[in-house]
C-alpha cells in the first residue's frame, strides 16, 4: 500500500490543515491535557476554544472530545479509588438524562451565543470564588444534598451537550466547596469527566456526527496527549493545597475568558 492509498483507507486526517497550523494543534493539546494532568479536568474547553481558530469550530469540538476519551479512562482508576461517591451519585442521574438533550440540540442549533454566555457567567462565579462569595454561599446552602446536585449537574449536563465544552469548568467550582479535600476534588472530577466525556461519546455517535476520520485523527494526538498528561500529573504530585487551588482557579479562570472571547467574536462575526 503506497502512503496516498494509506492516507486515503485512514479517512484523509487533517485534510486540508496546513503543517504550521498542524504544529498549533500539536501545542494547543499537550499544554491542554498538561492542565488535566495536573488538575483532574482542564483539557476540552481550551482545546476547543484555542484549535477553533486553527480548524472548523465544529471539527475542533468533536476532536477534542474524542482525543479526551482514552486518557480520561486511563485516569479513571485515581477517580474510583478516591472520589467522592456521595457528590457523584446525584450528578451521574442528572448528566446521564440532561447530556442526551443537549447533544440533540447540539446536531440543529449553533452554539455562538451559548459559547458567549457560559463564559461570561464562568468568568462571573471564578471571580466571585476567588473573592470569597461562594464561601459565605455555602454557609447556607448544603451543596452535598441531593436536591442542589442533581439540579446544578442537569443545567451542567445540558450546556454540555449543546456546547461540547465548559461542563467541567462549571461543575469543578461546585466540587471545589463540596468535596473533602484537593485530593477528593481531583478524583471525583476525573470520575465525573470520564461520565461527561463517554456518554457525550456515544450520545454524538448515535446520530452520526462521529467519522472514522475524527477517530484517527484522535488516535494521531495520543502521543501529545499523554505526554501533556504525564508532565501535568508529575506536576501535581509536589504541589501543596494552596499551590493546586491556585493553578485551579488560574486555568478556570483562563478557559471561560476564552470562551466568552471566542463565542463573542463569532456571535458578532455572524450578525456583522
Amino acid at each position: 500500500m503506497s502512503p496516498h492509498e494509506l492516507y486515503l483507507w485512514l479517512g484523509l486526517p487533517f485534510d486540508g490543515v496546513s503543517w504550521l497550523a498542524l504544529a498549533g494543534i500539536i501545542v494547543i493539546y499537550f499544554l491542554a491535557f498538561a492542565a488535566r494532568g495536573a488538575i483532574g479536568f482542564g483539557a476540552i474547553a481550551p482545546a476547543i476554544v484555542l484549535t477553533s481558530w486553527l480548524i472548523p469550530p465544529h471539527h475542533a469540538v468533536l476532536l477534542a472530545m474524542i482525543a479526551a476519551t482514552v486518557p480520561q479512562l486511563h485516569m479513571l482508576p485515581e477517580g474510583l479509588r478516591d472520589g467522592d461517591w456521595k457528590v457523584c451519585r446525584p450528578v451521574f442521574l442528572a448528566l446521564a438524562l440532561s447530556i442526551a438533550a443537549g447533544v440533540w440540540l447540539f446536531a440543529a442549533l449553533s452554539s455562538e451565543g451559548l459559547s458567549l454566555a457560559l463564559g461570561a457567567i464562568m468568568t462571573l462565579i471564578i471571580l466571585l470564588d476567588m473573592g470569597q462569595w461562594l464561601n459565605r454561599l455555602t454557609q447556607k446552602v448544603d451543596l452535598r444534598s441531593y436536591p442542589v446536585a442533581f439540579s446544578l449537574a442537569t443545567v451542567i449536563g445540558f450546556i454540555t451537550g449543546v456546547a461540547g465544552a465548559g461542563g467541567m469548568m462549571m461543575l469543578s467550582v461546585y466540587l471545589k466547596h463540596a468535596c473533602r479535600d484537593h485530593i477528593s476534588l481531583r478524583a471525583t472530577a476525573i470520575l465525573l469527566g470520564t461520565m461527561l466525556t463517554l456518554w457525550r461519546v456515544l450520545a454524538t455517535a448515535a446520530i452520526g456526527l462521529i467519522d472514522w476520520q475524527l477517530i484517527v485523527e484522535s488516535v494521531l494526538l495520543m502521543p501529545v496527549v499523554y505526554a501533556g498528561i504525564w508532565i501535568g500529573t508529575r506536576w501535581f504530585r509536589g504541589m501543596t493545597p494552596k499551590a493546586f487551588y491556585r493553578v485551579f482557579q488560574l486555568v478556570l479562570l483562563i478557559s471561560a475568558a476564552g470562551l466568552m472571547i471566542d463565542g463573542l467574536l463569532k456571535y458578532l462575526g455572524s450578525n456583522i
